[in-house]
């Protein structure tokens, strides 16, 4: 069995801001979620495998409340936990695969590496580019994605979809070489 955890905020105000790349990811799947503890939690075969996707209901920064608790129940091992998240040291049309590594100031991938007691899970990490200045972090990853991204955020989100099950059927190493690379960026 294996886990797809989607980043994000529950709530109206936060659905389209740079933060819910995770959850919107998880959207574009077409999975009919419920209300399961702290979260929404659905369940698909993609491969031939049983997989489970969670949309953590806990706020971002405490998502591991969410998470570990179904992993444990689930016994799923760090290398079928895949976390998609938001990433400001990526350029807003980048993806990237993980495995493992410190939480580089995410504090979401912070709080499921604490409560799990490993960094060794997958992450798939979606470029948002850097604030004006570090000191807007917060505020910039609260914030709505321009109406001139929107272009761009539309081709991540399907490529993303696409890389989430690349993953749930061959694993890490092949979805790395074949989405890594990838550039969605407008060509001017």
């Amino acid at each position: 069995m294996f886990l797809v955890v989607g980043q994000g905020n529950p709530g109206k105000p936060y659905a389209n801001t740079r933060h819910n790349l995770g959850f919107m990811v998880l959207d574009r799947l077409g999975l009919e979620f419920r209300k399961k503890g702290e979260a929404l939690l659905a369940e698909a075969e993609v491969g031939g495998e049983k997989g489970l996707f969670l949309k953590p209901l806990t706020y971002y920064n405490l998502s591991g409340q969410a998470v570990a608790p179904l992993v444990r129940f689930y016994h799923i091992p760090p290398e079928r936990l895949l976390v998609v998240h938001d990433e400001m040291d990526l350029p807003l049309g980048r993806l990237r695969f993980k495995a493992g590594g410190s939480a580089a100031g995410n504090r979401g991938v912070a709080s499921i590496a604490g409560a799990l007691g490993t960094e060794a899970f997958h992450r798939l990490r979606l470029g948002i580019g850097k604030p004006p200045s570090r000191e807007l972090g917060a505020a910039y990853v609260l914030s709505p994605f321009l109406p001139e991204e929107w272009p761009v955020v539309e081709r991540v989100l399907e490529v993303a979809k696409e890389a989430v099950l690349c993953w749930a059927k061959e694993g890490l190493a092949p979805c790395a070489g074949r989405f890594n690379g990838l550039d969605l960026r407008e060509k001017g």
